[in-house]
């Protein structure tokens, strides 16, 4: 048995005729998400009225977007331009990590934002009360617990699969 150190994505070696295509699409698209998040954190940041916690609750929500775009499109661009297509398993591991806590990060983000409304609509009267004293500890919780969360499952996975043999040094994934 030889300790797995790497992946070939074999689905990237059909797309030799539309490689060009596909990296622009794609870097349009990372280009957009990052150009539309800036300004949109920009926004918030510089107008003082929009420091409402609604407002930095999608500030927040900005900013996990830009990381989850960071996650996946950086990569997927270097392996439309490469020959070889390999992935190592510790990149392979971060990439899984990154792109797990995006997700659970915007759906933590989502139910505090659903939080804060009912707050707004149920007790508008005490609203601005309510949610000052618990706004920073909301948005501490909403990107810790995500990141602490699957941070445990990824060690528990990584402790049942400690050396991940495989008959060969590398794999195809289709």
């Amino acid at each position: 048995m030889v300790l797995l150190t790497s992946f070939y994505l074999t689905e990237y070696y059909g797309l030799e005729d539309l490689k060009a295509v596909y990296f622009c699409i794609f870097m349009v698209i990372y280009v957009a998400i990052i150009a539309e998040n800036v300004v949109l954190i920009g926004v918030i940041y510089r107008e003082k009225s929009l420091h409402e916690p609604m407002y930095v609750l999608l500030c927040n929500l900005a900013v996990n977007s830009l990381y989850g775009g960071t996650a996946l499109l950086p990569a997927l661009l270097v392996n439309l331009l490469s020959q070889t297509h390999e992935i190592s398993l510790s990149f392979c591991q971060t990439q899984v990590y990154a792109i797990h806590t995006y997700a659970i990060t915007e759906f933590t983000i989502l139910a505090v934002m659903s939080y804060d409304r009912y707050v707004a609509i149920c007790h508008p009267l005490s609203y601005h009360t309510i949610m000052s004293q618990r706004v920073v500890k909301l948005i501490v919780l909403m990107w810790l617990y995500p990141m602490l969360a699957f941070l445990i499952v990824l060690f528990f996975t990584l402790q049942r699969t400690p050396s991940l043999c495989a008959p060969a040094r590398s794999v195809n994934f289709k």
